[in-house]
């Protein structure tokens, strides 16, 4: 509980916060030409290297959103975030994929939903799934959360996660 604490409270600090832990290597952005370039979740590099850490998974200045990590090894990393009324990211396979939000439903704090379908423009649908538990100043964490990226071919990758849902000021 003091860990996740400790990681709730660097996120929404007022100074700068980065994510910990992470594999190393750049992080690519994804393809924002014209003509977009399906993400294939078959692509054997993709399917071993699966969810990546983002390099910054602090939420702005003055913003609400949440972030999701998951646990690699045995330590957390941000693989998620979205910050209200803005576009979410996400790394798969070491490669920053921007999101726009298409649905939501359930309970709602800080911007942000239990449930909530979010999409890229070259047809990766991510579903996000988690449940508010104990509020702390500023937030709220999120527990038995599930994120499942799906791509335009209809393959799937699955992680569970938690997280924090919350303002910085």
């Amino acid at each position: 509980m003091i860990r996740m604490t400790t990681i709730a409270i660097s996120l929404l600090c007022a100074s700068g916060c980065t994510t910990i832990g992470g594999k190393s290597g750049p992080v690519k952005t994804a393809n924002t030409s014209a003509e977009p370039v399906a993400l294939s979740l078959a692509d054997e590099r993709i399917a071993q290297d699966g969810f990546g850490a983002l390099d910054d998974a602090a939420l702005p200045e003055k913003a609400c959103g949440m972030v999701l990590w998951t646990l690699e090894g045995n330590r957390p990393e941000a693989i998620f975030r979205y910050v209200s009324g803005k576009e979410a990211e996400v790394n798969i396979g070491g490669t920053l994929v921007k999101l726009t939000r298409m649905d939501y439903s359930g309970a709602s704090g800080y911007g942000v939903y239990e449930s909530q379908l979010f999409q890229s423009t070259d047809g990766v649908a991510v579903e996000v799934n988690a449940k508010f538990g104990l509020g702390f100043n500023g937030g709220s964490y999120l527990e038995q959360g599930v994120v499942k990226i799906t791509d335009s071919h209809g393959w799937s990758l699955v992680s569970p996660t938690a997280g924090i849902a919350g303002c910085r000021s």
